[in-house]
């Protein structure tokens, strides 16, 4: 309920992370391909084109469901939630520790790194969900992460059967025949399938759910930090948080706005310990007791509200406040 634990906390839904154009966030190229996956798998499938439907669907489970275990979003989100329960800062690369140098003679003079497996990506949550006390966190990545499935698909290393699943490199604890077999019955497939999937259609669906419980701070304004006497206003795209903006009392304005067009900031600075900060613009020559941004005597001003004809202020009493932008619109 402090405005510079929300101010992370907003940083972790949007994702504060630099500049990006359009078409460079995966999060909705990987919506997209999940969409389609699962459309597809949905469609009466013509027996001339798919001479055995069942094994076409599976197919496309596996592929849903690699996909989904590795993308980055889900594990990078809650580390981050994770941090902010521990009191710790949003951290735009919350992995990066585990991050490890590929060195070869042919690897030039840029150093090329290789990413963290999803394996160490769990086991980094799991460490943050027990300091945190809330272990069931990483409980429930592990129990539907299944890295021998995973290695087999993206290696082409199994093949399908009428109701089996057959491992040609690998073993797999079966719970139903209780010892390790290179053969998955579909029935074990599917319950995997299942429950991946309801976990993901949940995590997904409270985050946008989380974003667009922002409606109230519609045209509100929070002052956020009391030395420089910054306003922190939230910013949105249709009905779901995408962003924020930090009017600071010399006419400098500080915004950063992820839609799915692209990602923008001005007055942005995303540091090399994945923490994000704001350049405040000119420092007064001979500061005053308001801030270090107002010169003695001088009075703050706040830049006018985008498409308005109104300022924001620092109020007496530290509360959220709202001005009634919508009746202010500049006409244009």
């Amino acid at each position: 309920m402090r405005s510079d634990r929300l101010f992370e906390f907003v940083c972790a839904l949007v994702r504060a992370s630099g500049i990006q154009d359009s078409d460079w966030d995966p999060w909705y190229e990987s919506q997209d391909t999940l969409e389609d996956l699962g459309n597809l798998s949905t469609m009466e499938l013509p027996t001339t084109l798919f001479p055995n439907p069942d094994r076409t669907r599976v197919r496309l489970s596996l592929l849903s469901y690699c996909h989904l275990t590795e993308m980055d979003l889900p594990y990078s989100l809650v580390a981050n939630l994770l941090r902010l329960q521990l009191g710790q800062k949003y951290d735009m690369t919350p992995f990066r520790h585990l991050y490890r140098p590929l060195t070869n003679k042919h690897s030039g003079p840029i150093q090329k790194l290789r990413p963290p497996s999803v394996g160490a990506k769990i086991g980094f949550i799991k460490k943050l969900a027990e300091e945190a006390h809330l272990p069931e966190i990483a409980r429930a990545f592990e129990s539907i992460y299944d890295r021998v499935i995973r290695n087999a698909v993206y290696h082409s290393d199994y093949t399908l059967s009428d109701g089996e699943f057959r491992l040609l490199g690998d073993f797999r604890p079966s719970k139903k025949r209780g010892y390790s077999s290179p053969v998955i019955e579909w029935d074990e497939l599917s319950e995997l399938f299942t429950n991946t999937f309801a976990f993901y259609t949940a995590l997904f669906s409270l985050y946008e759910r989380c974003r667009k419980s922002f409606g109230d701070f519609k045209n509100a304004f929070v002052p956020y930090d009391g030395h420089y006497k910054g306003i922190l206003q939230l910013v949105f795209d249709e009905e779901r948080l995408s962003g924020f903006r930090v009017y600071w009392p010399n006419t400098t304005v500080g915004e950063y706005n992820r839609t799915r067009r692209g990602a923008a900031s001005i007055n942005m600075s995303f540091d090399p310990d994945g923490s994000v900060n704001f350049m405040v613009g000119l420092y007064a020559s001979k500061r005053g007791s308001f801030s270090p941004l107002v010169e003695n005597g001088g009075t703050p001003i706040y830049s006018e509200v985008p498409g308005a004809s109104m300022r924001p202020h620092w109020p007496e009493e530290l509360k959220v406040y709202k001005l009634p932008l919508e009746e202010n619109r500049v006409r244009t």
